[in-house]
């Protein structure tokens, strides 16, 4: 009898052995917790008795234990809120495949339980299965939240990334309207390009991916607009007129090794003026220029500074150290494209081709601010005030595709 004891606690009583059985026991047998320690006193009692009329008593006693069995209810619970913090998490966007392992794991408990339950004899249900799909539920919960937490991570590390590269295309953006015409118009859109990544960055530290990426693709496509619109603007302003511009500038050069004397360039898309003597670069000088440099001036008030061979035609100093140098703007030439462009309609007729254009001080301010002068920090104006006289050549060009000169935009 004491060999059928022993083989029957091997069978059924062995996860109960101990009075307080360990955790790895009342996981696997979570239906019996009640009775643990009560089968196990009862088997190791049993053992212990010699006479044969206490066996029988015990051996009921640990059928009904064994049989009493009850739904996994709490691991249904623990399981059933790892999928709902799986799910906030956003796991069915991060790891949808293990989420919906845990929910068909979930699923198959409850089909276990009513299984079950439909069992008429209650002491021959188990419910071992059912508690096996609810673990395995509440493990896929887990994996799918920690493989959500990664891909979040890795997607805010991208997205980090992305933000210096918008931010980047941005700020060239602004760089490229800068003398446009149209420049308030394409800068009021890339301002309020601006507030919308200040915002994606607010929303990038609160973790709000998704609106995060909203934003990025909203800035990339006002900045694609604006550089759509100064890039066919540029072509415009460039499209036959290289060649001129090369033209006049090499032809300042020669003026200048032919004469033995001073000569101005001043380049507009590198905001460069250069000084030349004998026909060498001498000296170069950062220079400021009108608010609408990228176009020919037509009219006053334009904010455009002009292109041309001009000279200078008179110094002038001010009491304050204001110093300036007077062109002879609007030339025959310039007065020629006026009035052509007066007849075509281009521009009203009425209007004053503008007067007073000047390389005067004030600049170094490294933005284009003036009403059509070229304006060079008062270091360098006096340098240059004290270096060049009246009839000196000045050449001012779009741009100069001189090989020996780096710096064009263009």
């Amino acid at each position: 009898m004491k060999l059928f004891l022993a083989k029957a606690f091997d069978i059924l009583g062995a996860p109960f052995y101990f009075r307080t059985p360990p955790r790895f026991m009342l996981l696997n047998f979570p239906h019996r917790p009640l009775f643990s320690t009560l089968l196990a006193m009862l088997t190791r009692r049993s053992l212990s008795l010699s006479s044969s009329r206490f066996t029988w008593v015990w051996l009921a006693a640990a059928a009904c234990c064994v049989a009493c069995a009850v739904p996994p209810k709490h691991t249904l619970e623990i399981a059933n809120r790892d999928i709902v913090y799986a799910e906030e998490e956003g796991a069915a966007q991060y790891a949808p495949e293990l989420l919906e392992a845990a929910k068909d794991s979930l699923d198959a408990s409850f089909r276990k339980i009513r299984a079950e339950q439909g069992q008429w004899f209650e002491p021959m249900r188990d419910y071992t299965p059912a508690f096996t799909a609810a673990l395995a539920a509440s493990h896929h919960a887990q994996a799918a939240a920690t493989a959500t937490l990664e891909a979040r991570q890795a997607r805010q590390a991208q997205l980090e990334a992305r933000l210096k590269e918008v931010n980047t295309n941005l700020l060239q953006a602004f760089q490229s309207t800068r003398g446009i015409p149209k420049h308030r118009a394409y800068n009021r859109n890339l301002t309020r390009a601006e507030l919308t990544l200040s915002a994606a960055q607010d929303r990038l530290r609160q973790g709000d991916l998704d609106v995060v990426d909203q934003k990025f693709q909203e800035v990339s496509t006002i900045v694609n607009t604006v550089r759509e619109g100064t890039g066919t603007y540029i072509a415009d302003y460039l499209r036959g007129k290289r060649d001129r511009w090369g033209k006049w500038a090499k032809e300042t050069v020669e003026v200048s090794a032919r004469q033995k004397g001073y000569a101005l360039i001043v380049d507009k898309s590198s905001h460069t003026c250069y000084l030349y003597y004998d026909g060498r670069l001498k000296k170069r000088y950062d220079a400021d220029l009108g608010a609408n440099w990228m176009a020919e001036k037509s009219m006053s008030g334009d904010k455009v500074t002009p292109e041309g061979k001009y000279r200078i035609i008179g110094k002038r100093q001010r009491p304050d150290g204001h110093k300036a140098l007077d062109l002879n703007y609007p030339n025959a030439d310039d007065l020629r494209r006026i009035n052509e462009d007066k007849r075509k309609g281009k521009i009203r007729k009425g209007a004053n081709p503008g007067y007073a254009i000047q390389i005067h001080s004030g600049g170094g301010r490294g933005q284009d601010w003036t009403a059509g002068c070229v304006a060079l920090a008062n270091p360098d104006m006096d340098e240059l005030f004290r270096t060049v006289g009246v009839n000196t050549p000045v050449t001012i060009v779009g741009a100069w595709d001189n090989k020996a000169v780096a710096g064009s935009r263009f």
